[in-house]
């Protein structure tokens, strides 16, 4: 099967992250994802999105993290946008800080709206430079050394390579169709475009199936692959460190409560602001929706 770059995908380079054992990487992506679930410091949230950017800039994938990091754009939008003018953090006792039109823009929910789109953008960060310097390949042989249950990691592997190239695969039919004089934008062109591609995949499906069944998928015995991963003395106290980060972040957040989550208040003129592209955003992505069902 061949790689076929997405938004989520794998991107060919040879800098330092790509080089790295995919084990330390998991160890630290875990971390993250189990410290953003926990946390409310918005602070901490934002140092791990600009930390996250600032090695995604020196693996030289920074564009291609951005592109993955805009997919969420409108869900983003959404979350602000509700928690600013139905926030459910004050019991009803909020403080209105400005008025957009008939809505009313409160400081407690914008607060709690930025600091649930960091804790997303923190999580995605770091998935995304896992996914986008890691080989499909290594990172399955990485959780089949991890003792991941191993029909669950086949599940995982075939996931990250096949949802990449069904992207491809529909943007070739597309183009097929644009030119041909047919409609190539919009949802009226992807409805057509889903019957070749579904058979397509059906056809990629049987020959996925056989070719695990030719490789003895399903059998007893041990398993071996011809990916091997290094995991070195440098690899091994990153993932330790990143393990123990993780760990001491938590129980720390957890044990100071209320205090390890500081207050902080966004000034009337930028809490505005951020509702009204968060309106901008949301709105948009909606009427693009709506054109797109009125031209199929």
């Amino acid at each position: 099967m061949n790689d076929a770059p997405g938004e989520l995908g794998f991107v060919h380079g040879a800098s330092w992250l790509h080089r790295l054992s995919p084990i330390p990487k998991l160890a630290w992506l875990t971390s993250v994802v189990v410290f953003a679930f926990v946390s409310f410091n918005a602070a901490i949230l934002a140092s791990i999105v600009i930390v996250g950017l600032v090695l995604a800039t020196s693996a030289g994938i920074l564009a291609h993290a951005v592109r993955a990091l805009a997919l969420l754009a409108p869900l983003a939008a959404a979350i602000l946008l509700l928690q600013s003018i139905a926030p459910a953090v004050c019991g009803g006792a909020c403080t209105p800080v400005a008025s957009l039109g008939p809505l009313t823009i409160y400081e407690e929910g914008v607060a709690r709206g930025l600091t649930f789109v960091l804790r997303i953008l923190a999580m995605e960060t770091a998935a995304i430079l896992v996914l986008q310097t890691t080989h499909p390949s290594d990172l399955f042989a990485a959780l089949a050394r991890l003792r991941v249950p191993y029909l669950l990691n086949v599940m995982i592997a075939l996931t990250l390579r096949l949802v990449p190239v069904l992207q491809r695969e529909v943007r070739i039919v597309l183009a097929a169709q644009r030119s041909r004089g047919m409609r190539g934008t919009g949802l009226a062109a992807v409805v057509p475009a889903l019957v070749p591609v579904f058979a397509g995949t059906v056809d990629r499906v049987g020959q996925l199936a056989i070719s695990l069944e030719s490789r003895g998928f399903g059998a007893s015995g041990p398993r071996t692959s011809y990916r091997r991963i290094g995991f070195s003395t440098r690899d091994l106290v990153l993932a330790v460190t990143g393990v123990a980060a993780g760990i001491a972040a938590v129980v720390a957040t957890i044990a100071l409560g209320p205090t390890a989550s500081p207050a902080f208040v966004v000034p009337a003129g930028a809490a505005v602001a951020l509702v009204a592209a968060a309106l901008v955003v949301f709105a948009g992505s909606l009427v693009r929706a709506a054109m797109a069902i009125g031209r199929a």
